[in-house]
């Protein structure tokens, strides 16, 4: 199937994003020389033959990850346009589609760019992801992609057992209607966190049974241009973690000063594929440790939940600013909230961490 990819729209947004060409939703980000680099994923409104394309529809088309830029602490910002598209037609492990994931600044300066890659297995194992990496020199075009991911649920699989994780059975993983009974495989979302020491880890959307959340985490080596994994970690599961049964774009925060780690992860409740939206309780949940590798608590007024009845979702932190103990973060709106809000994002907002609140201008 093409992809119909609109060009960078020449107008500034303000008050938030709300693109007249695309639906956009996951944030991730990072700043570099006081300019704010935001990336999502997205997909055009229309297709290509111009009849409209539903919210609904859109898993049946490939998505890219667009790139926004601002100046002003997030106020206004420009469309930069397409960062990366899958690689339809090729057999990659990013052939079918491309989903969420991250970038940061390595201490060479460049970006290293970490996605879910989605083989193309199918009709009815449309979900089949891998991690995979990439690297920019500037935030703003691929130099180096690599050809094969860092992580694979096909060819890794006795060692992702072997540490704890759940996967379907081979021929059922990534299937459409879900694994042993529950959502969607999860093997999703990886986050760049790099350590005091420069060292590199990777952080990801896992399982431990079918509906059972877990986030995964590697250690990367240096090789080449690129990273390959130096040393992966048992599960980590949250204390509350009962409540939900997925797992979703986990992103790291380190306030050095003080010791603390903040975990943000975005959350559902959805029991099985099929389920009515209308059933499903999404959530953005807070914790705190002094260890990157945890145990996390819960941090927040009365447990992990600082956003739920907001339809805001997939959370990223543009700055942190631990002097005045907050971060400054922008979200999107999921497709449950109204009219042109839906897939749009919202204006920045902060949470301040001690007391924990959500403080919207």
């Amino acid at each position: 199937m093409q992809q119909n990819i609109p060009t960078a729209y020449n107008s500034a947004f303000t008050n938030g994003i709300r693109h007249p060409h695309l639906y956009l939703w996951d944030a991730w980000s990072f700043v570099e020389d006081d300019v704010i680099h935001l990336y999502c994923l997205a997909v055009s409104r229309t297709k290509k033959d111009g009849t409209g394309l539903y919210p609904s529809e859109r898993n049946s088309y490939p998505f890219h990850i667009r790139h926004f830029s601002s100046q002003d602490e997030g106020l206004s910002w420009k469309d930069e346009g397409c960062f990366l598209s899958a690689r339809l037609g090729e057999d990659k492990h990013d052939s079918k589609t491309i989903w969420s994931g991250s970038i940061e600044v390595l201490p060479n300066g460049k970006k290293l760019t970490a996605y879910t890659g989605l083989w193309n297995a199918g009709q009815d194992r449309s979900f089949l992801q891998n991690i995979a990496l990439a690297v920019s020199n500037d935030g703003y075009t691929i130099n180096e992609i690599a050809d094969e991911p860092i992580s694979s649920p096909i060819r890794d699989r006795d060692e992702i057992i072997g540490l704890g994780y759940y996967l379907d059975a081979p021929d059922s993983m990534g299937h459409n209607d879900g694994e042993g009974g529950g959502p969607i495989m999860a093997w999703r979302d990886p986050f760049v966190f790099i350590g005091l020491e420069g060292d590199v880890h990777l952080f990801w959307a896992a399982k431990i049974a079918p509906l059972k959340n877990a986030m995964a985490h590697a250690l990367l080596k240096k090789e080449g241009e690129l990273f390959r994994i130096d040393k992966m970690y048992p599960p980590t599961t949250l204390p509350d973690g009962d409540k939900f049964t997925q797992l979703e774009l986990p992103k790291l925060v380190h306030d050095k000063d003080n010791g603390w780690y903040y975990l943000i992860v975005s959350t559902c409740n959805r029991i099985y594929e099929g389920q009515s939206d209308e059933e499903v309780d999404k959530s953005v949940r807070l914790y705190r440790s002094s260890s990157m590798e945890g145990p996390w608590e819960a941090w927040g007024k009365e447990g992990s939940t600082i956003l739920k009845s907001e339809n805001l979702f997939g959370l990223t932190v543009l700055k942190t600013d631990f002097k005045n103990n907050r971060l400054l973060c922008m979200a999107p709106y999921t497709d449950a909230a109204t009219g042109e809000l839906s897939l749009s994002f919202a204006k920045p907002f902060y949470i301040n961490l001690n007391p924990v609140e959500v403080h919207f201008p």
